[in-house]
């Protein structure tokens, strides 16, 4: 039997501080005098996790240092490290388009033109502005690097392939669209642009011609009767064709187009592309509407053994409109 008086259980022990409040718990945290303790850290438990971290990262950033060291040990000097089907890009270029639009708009790839604007002076230096002849201004810019000095360059005439991909691109062969304005400035009220189409780049990418026997392949069925009879006539010429037509029935109505070279043809001695000082060979193409104010929908394509078409991805083939006002 237990007694009455008996207390039973235990006494809780306060921790040291337990009653410190406001500012003496803060300097207590900065500094404790009766441990020594810094920051709640002992001089020694600092020591010891800055040690650790000392030694961690210097041997974490020792092997990203080593990584980065055999990733360039293993890249070409001179050429991309994956080429044509190993890349990404692939060996499908698609279709470029001069002059672009302006910064403003550059996610747009409608020329908008007025058949009213005379005004010769550009909106700025670069020709950023929707002018006519800020449309001139830029595709001249684009131009200056067709200089038939440049460092690197020869002449040529396809009789020497050791010069293959280094030639110089002669820019009578787009005749009247080789001058300026190009188009782009009204005459007897009337506008029409040239507009310079070129494959993109692609690092040793060497395309073939399509045989005159193979035109009527099923795999040329968009192709136009018109560039069909060109590549009839060449001779099995080894050269990449620009193809451009109105995307719908109203815009093949609506446009009349005329291609700088006639032939549409650009030669393969112009490929492959291998860096260094390159000028893209261009197809010239002027836009002549029919009617002022109808919007025109226009897709240019590429046309080469192999070639293929996608206008979800823009390969092989450009699209862009053209309005005139």
């Amino acid at each position: 039997m237990v007694a009455d008086n008996i207390n039973l259980g235990g006494t809780a022990i306060k921790p040291v501080g337990w009653d410190r409040s406001g500012w003496e718990n803060f300097k207590y945290m900065l500094y404790d005098p009766s441990t020594g303790a810094i920051l709640t850290r002992t001089p020694m438990s600092w020591i010891k996790i800055i040690a650790f971290y000392i030694v961690y990262y210097t041997l974490l950033a020792g092997f990203w240092i080593g990584c980065m060291l055999i990733f360039f040990q293993t890249l070409p000097d001179n050429q991309p490290r994956w080429l044509l089907t190993e890349s990404l890009i692939g060996n499908n270029p698609g279709v470029g388009v001069r002059p672009g639009t302006s910064d403003l708009h550059i996610d747009s790839s409608m020329y908008l033109l007025n058949s009213q604007d005379k005004d010769k002076s550009p909106s700025n230096k670069e020709g950023e502005g929707e002018k006519n002849i800020d449309y001139a201004r830029r595709m001249e810019m684009f131009l200056k690097g067709y200089d038939s000095k440049s460092a690197g360059l020869v002449s040529c005439d396809g009789s020497d392939d050791r010069n293959n991909g280094r030639c110089i691109f002669d820019l009578s062969v787009l005749e009247s669209c080789g001058t300026y304005p190009y188009g782009f400035m009204p005459v007897d009220g009337k506008v029409h642009p040239c507009l310079f189409l070129k494959l993109n780049k692609i690092w040793n990418f060497r395309p073939k011609g399509i045989k005159a026997a193979n035109v009527d392949d099923p795999e040329y069925d968009a192709m136009s009767e018109e560039l069909k009879e060109i590549i009839r006539t060449s001779g099995d010429a080894d050269q990449v064709y620009i193809d451009c037509k109105g995307r719908f029935p109203a815009d093949v109505e609506g446009v009349n187009l005329t291609y700088f070279p006639a032939n549409r043809a650009i030669p393969s001695y112009f490929f492959p592309f291998s860096g260094g000082n390159y000028q893209s060979p261009l197809v010239a193409v002027k836009v002549e509407p029919v009617l002022k104010g109808t919007l025109l929908h226009i897709e240019c394509r590429a046309w080469f053994e192999g070639v293929v078409h996608s206008g979800k991805e823009k390969a092989g083939l450009t699209q862009f409109e053209v309005l005139v006002r």
